[in-house]
């Protein structure tokens, strides 16, 4: 029965982890707000190509590789150019510890030539690799005139 014991203990030492959650620090909205000016100054100097860099590739599988700024262009193309965005909302979640992941999501009124569009955008940040946007959503009526 000793050895048993003795067996088990090692394997729970090992199989724990350990990992703290921080819900919407402010040096994690700092990041994350350089991040969204970086991708929205690309949009206002209409650099569409550079915003497809900044897509993750689960986001690219399911909006083809070049599918974000193509609705970056259709956005332009139906309520013209890119003035300025303002934050509604947002939640920011870092896990610290064994499994480092920090994830952003913001809430948006992005001002354009001819009205505001609601967007809501979310972008992860794994064991310190670079921030890559996962999921971009756009809504408005002058979408759809």
């Amino acid at each position: 029965m000793k050895k048993l014991i003795l067996l088990i203990i090692p394997f729970l030492i090992y199989s724990c982890t350990s990992n703290n959650v921080y819900i919407n620090r402010e040096s994690d909205n700092n990041e994350g707000k350089i991040f969204l000016n970086k991708f929205y100054n690309k949009i206002a100097d209409k650099n569409f190509e550079a915003v497809d860099s900044m897509v993750g590739d689960s986001l690219k599988q399911l909006a083809g590789t070049n599918g974000i700024s193509e609705m970056a262009k259709f956005i332009s193309n139906k309520v013209g150019y890119y003035k300025s965005y303002t934050i509604d909302d947002h939640y920011i979640r870092c896990v610290t510890g064994d499994n480092n992941q920090i994830s952003y999501n913001y809430k948006l009124k992005i001002t354009y030539d001819k009205g505001i569009i609601d967007e809501i955008i979310g972008f992860r940040k794994q064991n310190g690799s670079e921030i890559k946007i996962n999921s971009y959503h756009a809504n408005s009526d002058l979408l759809i005139h």
